[in-house]
């Protein structure tokens, strides 16, 4: 049995006798294979999320508390490079990017002019920033689980703190510099300040003090508490965490950096390259296989002119009705699974049982109309032939 052309998810071989499908995509076989495509790129979206997290991440629980103390804290990592004459203090974080000499030189006019400089991080990627302070960071054969107050008056006399938690497998070592040592284990010191200029500087060899974790443990709470007690109330602090970037060395384009260089951005990028990539191998969008459009398909007008044009040159009137009539009816047999060939009376009983027809019967009469047996006028013919055309529009049939 003859069935409709299709583009997508047909295969169909033609031969004398007439066409054959050999192969149908079904819409439920599309609809698991599109949600099986989707849970994949999701999770591949997830795992690429995972993998370009090179870095341990330390939540935002740093930023939580300096705000909880009423400080206006402002995020000044990758993606909003720094401008320190905003800031009252800068707080370095767990840097996992080298400062450059530029960053350094803006960094130490900073502190010198004023500024309150605050690096917590044993990443040897700092090890320049602790060279222009007159410091240098050491690696430990043996970890340095807790460390003491060195000082016998502390510098935070109303709430001291005699044991931190730094958990730290670097040592700072000062050398050419006047340097207070305020927490250390035995000879390593492990919290370190100086003065430069107008300003201070405070050195800490650990940034797991200032992590969740860290923080849960009652010393390092309280030193984070009287560290910040030295700043005034409100002060503005530049806070960047593992990335840190000035007016100088930030990124060309913003937006690229946030794309490329963010879990959620390259998380992004990854699900429209794979989708990209299915749709170009599917051939269509997502969905139900869809009928073909006939794009160059003529007007329903020129085709009545056509046929009228047939009959007034051959005067054939009843030759022009059963050309539209046969081809009507073959159309239908197909759109309706139908034979053709049998008579009308049978051929409207077949288009009943399958619901071609609508309420008011319009195909009922349209075909009865079609089966004159008398000769009919010009008039009568474009009638019935705008008619079939009108038919075929509305119930979206093709012409063959």
């Amino acid at each position: 049995m003859r069935g409709p052309w299709r583009i997508t998810g047909v295969y169909s071989r033609t031969s004398m006798q007439g066409t054959e499908n050999i192969g149908t995509s079904s819409p439920n076989t599309t609809i698991r294979i599109t949600r099986t495509f989707i849970f994949v790129a999701v999770l591949m979206a997830f795992t690429c999320f995972l993998v370009s997290c090179d870095a341990p991440r330390y939540g935002p629980v740093l930023d939580q508390i300096l705000r909880k103390l009423k400080f206006r804290v402002a995020e000044i990592s990758a993606v909003y490079p720094a401008r320190l004459d905003r800031y009252d203090t800068l707080f370095l974080h767990a840097l996992s990017k080298a400062p450059t000499e530029t960053e350094i030189r803006d960094i130490q006019t900073f502190v010198n002019t004023g500024g309150i400089l605050i690096v917590a991080g044993d990443n040897e990627v700092l090890a320049a920033l602790y060279l222009a302070y007159g410091l240098e960071l050491q690696k430990l054969t043996k970890r340095m689980t807790f460390s003491q107050r060195i000082p016998e008056e502390p510098l935070f006399p109303e709430n001291p703190v005699d044991e931190i938690r730094p958990a730290t497998d670097m040592v700072i070592e000062p050398f050419g510099r006047e340097t207070a040592v305020l927490y250390a284990r035995e000879n390593d010191a492990a919290i370190v300040t100086l003065r430069d200029g107008e300003g201070r500087a405070f050195f800490i060899a650990s940034d797991y003090m200032f992590t969740r974790t860290g923080l849960r443990y009652g010393g390092n709470a309280a030193f984070l508490y009287n560290l910040m007690s030295t700043l005034p109330r409100g002060a503005r602090i530049g806070l960047a965490q593992r990335r840190y970037y000035t007016v100088d060395t930030q990124p060309s384009d913003p937006f690229m950096s946030l794309v490329f260089r963010t879990p959620g951005g390259l998380a992004a990028v990854y699900i429209c390259l794979t989708l990209f990539v299915f749709l170009v191998l599917r051939g269509r969008r997502l969905g139900n296989p869809l009928d073909a459009q006939e794009k160059n398909r003529r007007l329903s007008s020129e085709y009545v002119h056509a046929m009228t044009a047939l009959y007034q040159k051959g005067n054939t009137r009843m030759y022009v009705l059963k050309h539209i009539r046969n081809t009507f009816k073959a159309d239908l047999a197909t759109r309706w699974r139908v034979n053709p060939n049998v008579d009308t009376a049978i051929f409207l009983d077949e288009l009943i049982s399958r619901g071609a027809m609508n309420a008011d019967n319009q195909l009922r009469y349209l075909i009865m109309d079609l089966e004159a047996s008398t000769n009919i006028s010009e008039a009568q013919l474009r009638d019935l032939a705008r008619r079939v055309e009108a038919y075929r529009d509305l119930a979206k049939i093709n012409r063959r």
